[in-house]
Parts: structure tokens; C-alpha cells; sequence
């Protein structure tokens, strides 16, 4: 009997020996040593934004497709089954294209006199209302579920629980809900607070006192899963200061082709913790800009982005929108004309634009290439009538402060422009008309707030050359290198950017550590 019991323990522990990992935890995707992992290699997200709309049976909530996309303006499927269909299709194309990642836009909530609620085709679902909280999450389950078949990760973005004591419990909920689907592979908890913050005057503690709250949410409802925060400009770091917030990863959106290189150098340079691109983009209609050059902005930019380390690349979005911007427009990767046909039979209307068949490429045919500093960090948009100079200094001992963000508004605040400092602190701020209030930060420090009347020499003319011209108004294209035109949008001329007519100074600034 007891030789039996010996070799039944045995062949029960061989077999204990021989069973495969867990694979329910290696599921979930991972931080280490700078990067994402999964399943113990690393992970790298491709990701593309995109736009849910809600539609409702009676009181079933379920996920769908924006009404941009397929035609626009107009709802082709309103039954859960068809809604399916249409979103299976996109999901087909999405990762046929190369993606892996989508960052599903589920932040647009709206508030009556009963409360915040998701608006779908035909009635609001209250999330106050445990029905209705419940039929919301049973919607989400259904589209995750769709993520997952597509062997799709998901950036969930969801509405910020800021100040909200119903979006805080309700996102408390849907963290509870979801906390053990590894197809949720990060929350973003903001999206631009630079923009969209209500606080006009929020402190960098204060900040981080909200974030730190909602990293304890993210330990106590899903434990197992990233949050972070879409961050917009550097110049978020009078606020919101990336350095000193508790989020997992840095996700950065940046768009224009005279600004993105130099922001994300700058966060690159600075940045504490791993960091990618959540949002870019470059709008092509074929006429005003040519698909071509989406296609090279694409190419170039995730070059330079996982040359500088990040570690995901993140294209706004699956398809052209109605907006009346046109960068709001014309970012997608699938307009509007003809039809497209997945490998699966799946018919979508609108045509792929060139960019959208280098995405599958992209990860597979990198090759690192050595970094270089943009050629206009200082002045981004090759400003040339004046330049304000000045140096910024730690306060307790002196030392140079260097990547501060600097930012002067003209004297009616409609135009700002920005600069960094240099590691002697030293700054250079270049503009088209006098600047008269000032704001300066640095990473983990404080934020200074002032306004200077500028003497300049000589003195400036009354009437000064493209004086109201703010980013939306320049175009790459005149800066760029004559024998790169066609073939480049990012290789700028160095000798555009440094030029001045007009020289100013605002002297020594001090600036202290944030402890």
C-alpha cells in the first residue's frame, strides 16, 4: 500500500511538473526594463485609435462603430447582430493592417439634471443607475470579447473620475469588472488635460494627489492591468508634470510636422518612466496634402520615435471623420471613396490610403539609426522677428535647469509659442511679435507665472511680417531641405530657425525642486 501511495504522489507531481504555466497570467501584459512584455518577450504596441458610438435594443447597450466611419453621418447597422458584423469587419482590417492595439475613445459621456450618462442611438444609460451599470458592462464584455477573437489589445480611454464622485464610482466598477480580461492592456485615466482640464489654475501637487488616487484604484480594482495618461505638449509639465506622476507609461500625442519631432525628443529626454505615442497623425485629403507624404510622415516618424526608445507607436485614426478642421478630418487611414475588402469577405466602404500598407512593415524592417537633437528644438516653427533670451537657474545651489518648458503669449494671449532650455540653462525664445506674459517649469519643479514688457534692440517696427501666425497656419513645407522635397516632411533646414531681427532679454530666473 504504501509502495502504491509513493508512486501515486510521484506520478502526480511528474505530471504537476509537465502542465504548462499559467497562461491566464502571462496574459497580461507587463513593464520591464523600460518596455512592455508579454508572455515574456517583448511587446511593442501598434495601435490605432478608435471612435465607439452606442446603440441600444431595448435595454441592451452595445459597442459599435463610429457613425464617421463606413459612410458618414449615417448608422449602416443599428441591430446588435448587424452592429457585430460591421465592427468584426473593421476589426479584421484593423489587424490586417498590422495593428495590435486599438485605443477604444469610450470617455464620451454626457450630463443632464439625472446625472453623467452614455447617450446611445436612442436612449441615455445612466451610470448612476445599477441597470443600466450593468448593461454598460455587459456591452463592453461583448466588444472586448470581440478585441480578443481579433487577437486585438485594448487601450480603454475612459471618461477622467476627476472631481466626480459618480464617474469615480462608476470607474471604480468598471475596473472591478474588468480586472481579470488581459485584453484590457492599459486604462487611460485623461486624455489632454492640457486641454481639457476644468481646473484653470491647478497645482502640480494637486496633480499628483489626483493621479495618486487613481493609482490606488488601479491597486485595489485592477491590480494586473496599466494606466497612464494621454499627455499633449511639454508644456503639460506646468501642470500635469509627467515626471512626478505615478502613471505606469508616458503616452504622448503630438501631431504637426514642425512640432513632432521636438516634443517627443523632449519627453524622450526627460521622461522617467517608458513612454510612447498614443496619438499622431498627419491629415491627407490627396489634394491640399498628398497621401504620399502621409506615408512618409508615418515611416519617419516611427523611425525617429523607436530611435529615441519608445516603446509603442500610436496612429489617430481607423478612418476620415466629419469635423470641420481638417486635421480633425483627414488623420484616418481609410477615407471615404470606394470600397475596401478584408481577407474574410468583409466589405468596408472607403479605400486604404497608402500609410495604412506600411504599418504591417514597420516593427519588421526597423534598424536603429543614431539620434540627433531636431534641427529646430529651440524654435519649432522657424519664428524669426525677435528672440527673447534669458537662463534659468535652480534656486538652492545655483545649478543650470535644464528642459524647462518656456512659454510667452503676446499681449492679447491669442498666439503662444515655446521653447526649452540647454543644459546651461540658457533659453532662446523666438517669436513674431513682442511676447508680455511669461510661464516657465522644469520637471519636478516649481511653475513661475509673470508678466515682462521686453526692451528690444533695436527697437522693433510697428508693424512686424506674419505677426499672427500661430501652428495651424504654418506649413512644413518651406522648411524643409530643397533636395528633400517629395522625399522627406521631417528633414527641416537648421539655417531657418535661427534667425532674428530683433534681440531681447528677461534676465535670471530661479526656479526650485519640488520635493
Amino acid at each position: 500500500m504504501k509502495k502504491y501511495v509513493y508512486w501515486l504522489i510521484l506520478i502526480l507531481l511528474t505530471f504537476s511538473a509537465c502542465k504548462p504555466k499559467n497562461t491566464f497570467e502571462e496574459q497580461f501584459v507587463t513593464i520591464r526594463n523600460n518596455h512592455f512584455e508579454l508572455n515574456d518577450e517583448v511587446f511593442f504596441p501598434m495601435m490605432l485609435n478608435y471612435v465607439v458610438e452606442y446603440y441600444n435594443d431595448g435595454d441592451d447597450f452595445t459597442i459599435g462603430p463610429s457613425i464617421d466611419y463606413d459612410s458618414i453621418d449615417y448608422y449602416e447597422a443599428t441591430d446588435k447582430e448587424a452592429i457585430q458584423k460591421q465592427l468584426n469587419g473593421h476589426l479584421n482590417l484593423i489587424k490586417e493592417m498590422g495593428f495590435n492595439t486599438i485605443r477604444v475613445c469610450f470617455d464620451r459621456m454626457q450630463c443632464d439634471e439625472n446625472g453623467q450618462f452614455y447617450y446611445s442611438a436612442k436612449r441615455p444609460f445612466y451610470i448612476d443607475k445599477k441597470q443600466d451599470v450593468e448593461a454598460i458592462l455587459k456591452g463592453l464584455d461583448t466588444f472586448l470579447a470581440s478585441a480578443k477573437r481579433h487577437n486585438l489589445h485594448i487601450m480603454l480611454l475612459i471618461k477622467a473620475p476627476l472631481e466626480n464622485s459618480s464617474i469615480e464610482k462608476f470607474t471604480k466598477r468598471l475596473l472591478q469588472h474588468c480586472q481579470d480580461n488581459p485584453t484590457i492592456f492599459a486604462y487611460d485615466f485623461f486624455n489632454e488635460p492640457l486641454y481639457f482640464d476644468p481646473e484653470a489654475k491647478r497645482t502640480k501637487k494637486d496633480a499628483q494627489k489626483i493621479c495618486k488616487n487613481w493609482q490606488k484604484m488601479m491597486h485595489k480594482y485592477a491590480p494586473r492591468q496599466l494606466f497612464t495618461i494621454g499627455f499633449s505638449e511639454p508644456i503639460e509639465v506646468f501642470e500635469w508634470d509627467p515626471t512626478m506622476l505615478p502613471v505606469d507609461f508616458i503616452e504622448i500625442h503630438t501631431y504637426h510636422p514642425l512640432r513632432v519631432c521636438s516634443e517627443i525628443y523632449w519627453y524622450a529626454t526627460h521622461a522617467n518612466k517608458p513612454w510612447m505615442i498614443g496619438e499622431t497623425g498627419l491629415p491627407a485629403d490627396n489634394d491640399s496634402i498628398s497621401y504620399d507624404d502621409q506615408r512618409i510622415f508615418l515611416c519617419e516618424l516611427f523611425q525617429y520615435a523607436k530611435d529615441l526608445g519608445a516603446s509603442g507607436f500610436g496612429w489617430w485614426q481607423f478612418q476620415d471623420a466629419n469635423a470641420d478642421q481638417f486635421e480633425a478630418a483627414h488623420t484616418g487611414l481609410l477615407n471615404h471613396s470606394g470600397t475596401t475588402v478584408t481577407s474574410q469577405g468583409d466589405i468596408i466602404s472607403g479605400t486604404l490610403k497608402p500609410a495604412a500598407h506600411l504599418v504591417d512593415s514597420l516593427l519588421n524592417d526597423y534598424q536603429k539609426k543614431d539620434v540627433k537633437c531636431p534641427s529646430n528644438y529651440y524654435n519649432m516653427l522657424g519664428y524669426n522677428n525677435l528672440k527673447i533670451s534669458g537662463i534659468l537657474l535652480d534656486e538652492k545651489d545655483g545649478a543650470p535647469v535644464e528642459g524647462a518648458c518656456i512659454r510667452g503669449w503676446n499681449d492679447d494671449w491669442s498666439i503662444g509659442m515655446n521653447t526649452y532650455s540647454d543644459e546651461n540653462g540658457h533659453f532662446n525664445l523666438y517669436c513674431n511679435q513682442p511676447c508680455n506674459h511669461f510661464e516657465i517649469s522644469a520637471p519636478s519643479m516649481n511653475k513661475v507665472k509673470f508678466d515682462h514688457i521686453v526692451q528690444f534692440s533695436p527697437t522693433p517696427a510697428d508693424s512686424l511680417p506674419n505677426m499672427n501666425l500661430e501652428y495651424h497656419s504654418i506649413n512644413y513645407r518651406p522648411f524643409l531641405k530643397k533636395d528633400c522635397i517629395g522625399k522627406s516632411v521631417l528633414n527641416f533646414d537648421p539655417s531657418l530657425f535661427n534667425q532674428t531681427k530683433y534681440e531681447g532679454n528677461i534676465g535670471t530666473i530661479y526656479l526650485r525642486r519640488i520635493n
